[in-house]
């Protein structure tokens, strides 16, 4: 079938065949079709709405073109879906280092800002972390001091066909659901957040499909996609087989309620130097702090360091108070450059 056949396809709403999908992400990512007939398809398939073959079909074809990173270890990723529009301080890449810091491994799976004023690489770039460090680099990264970056056009050379599309139309479409979904060290548990509730099942149903060993995809009620602390927050945990929902009260876990203008973050510049204060222990702002500890300790649960949340925000704490998150940190500037 040609590009158009499935352009018209979805442009007349309805669903493509998951081989239908695996042949249409294929011709994308393999540039043979224009960016103009990328984009059309790509606003087309959002207005409709992605069904579920038409995810895992465009995860199964991305995932066989990666670059992957080989390791033994069992892997956490904080990477999520982005697209929620709120331009808050870099949480999830916060929340990676503060993590590995705890004595998790972490891959984190990121690029550049698409919709957003900072990207986990922008910003990870402002720290002084070299986002384009070799492949060998990235695995002696992960092996030795159990966190990465892994910048994900280094990794999946076939977005590359896409990327200037994304950053034109700047809308949230499929690629921002996919990138949670295809980390190259093969992460096995996952904290995803994603920009819309409607997001959270379809998701949690490819992790599932995947075989993920455990993951949380969550989804605040202010519409962050992160696990906020201004309200509750809608959680999908995928624990292997199994799906269940659940929601966490930052009020019962005894932190302070934030508005959503004290998590706002600004350009790379200013988000790197609020995360370094956090690690500093310089808490200018003390709801830049509260969300990172909620969002690691979410991350201590998954991985079965700690008993629940509460559990997971002190040792998250601790490694913010005796230095090992700014710690992390030099390592991996050191280990990257």
């Amino acid at each position: 079938m040609t590009f158009n056949y499935y352009f018209q396809k979805i442009f007349n709403n309805k669903n493509l065949t998951k081989d239908e999908a695996i042949h249409a992400f294929d011709m994308i990512v393999s540039g043979k079709v224009s960016n103009i007939e990328i984009s059309s398809f790509l606003v087309a398939l959002s207005l409709k709405g992605i069904n579920h073959n038409e995810l895992i079909s465009a995860v199964k074809v991305l995932r066989s073109k990666c670059l992957k990173i080989k390791t033994t270890q069992v892997v956490v990723d904080t990477c999520g879906t982005g697209g929620d529009k709120k331009n808050t301080l870099n949480i999830s890449t916060a929340t990676a280092i503060l993590a590995s810091a705890c004595g998790i491994t972490i891959a984190k799976h990121g690029n550049k800002s698409v919709s957003s004023k900072s990207g986990s690489s922008d910003v990870l770039q402002e720290l002084g972390v070299d986002i384009n460090a070799s492949f060998k680099k990235v695995e002696n990264c992960l092996k030795n001091i159990q966190l990465c970056f892994l910048m994900a056009p280094l990794y999946h050379n076939a977005m590359k066909n896409v990327a200037e599309v994304r950053t034109k139309i700047k809308i949230p479409t499929i690629f921002n659901l996919l990138g949670p979904l295809l980390n190259p060290a093969s992460a096995n548990i996952q904290l995803i957040g994603v920009y819309s509730y409607d997001w959270m099942m379809p998701i949690a149903k490819c992790l599932k499909e995947l075989k993920i060993k455990k993951a949380w995809v969550v989804h605040g009620k202010d519409g962050l996609d992160e696990i906020t602390t201004t309200n509750k927050t809608d959680v999908i945990e995928v624990n292997k087989s199994k799906i269940r929902r659940f929601q966490i009260d930052p009020v019962k876990l005894k932190l302070k309620k934030a508005k959503l203008s004290f998590l706002k973050g600004k350009n790379a510049a200013y988000n790197a130097k609020q995360i370094l204060n956090i690690f500093s222990g310089n808490y200018k702002n003390v709801y830049y702090k509260e969300i990172v500890l909620l969002n690691t300790a979410a991350v201590l649960v998954l991985s079965n360091k700690c008993k629940n949340l509460k559990h997971g925000i002190q040792i998250a704490e601790r490694n913010l108070i005796n230095g090992n998150a700014l710690k992390k940190l030099n390592l991996l500037r050191k280990f990257t450059n």
